[in-house]
């Protein structure tokens, strides 16, 4: 086997060597940093009955056009 000339490196973790795996890692990180700017979406499986903080769905505060 011939010895491979790399001369004074440091010693590396598994997951770096592994470019699928590091780039994964820094997707998973950037995902998280992401999530303070940005709100996460919220999907409508059911009805829509109103907010969590307090907005009623069945409450209509509208003035009529004539």
């Amino acid at each position: 086997m011939i010895a491979k000339n790399k001369g004074l490196t440091p010693k590396r973790k598994k997951e770096y060597r592994n470019p699928r795996v590091r780039n994964r890692m820094k997707f998973r990180k950037a995902k998280i940093r992401r999530k303070g700017q940005v709100r996460e979406v919220v999907r409508e499986i059911k009805r829509y009955d109103g907010e969590a903080s307090g907005i009623s769905a069945n409450v209509v505060r509208s003035i009529k056009l004539k």
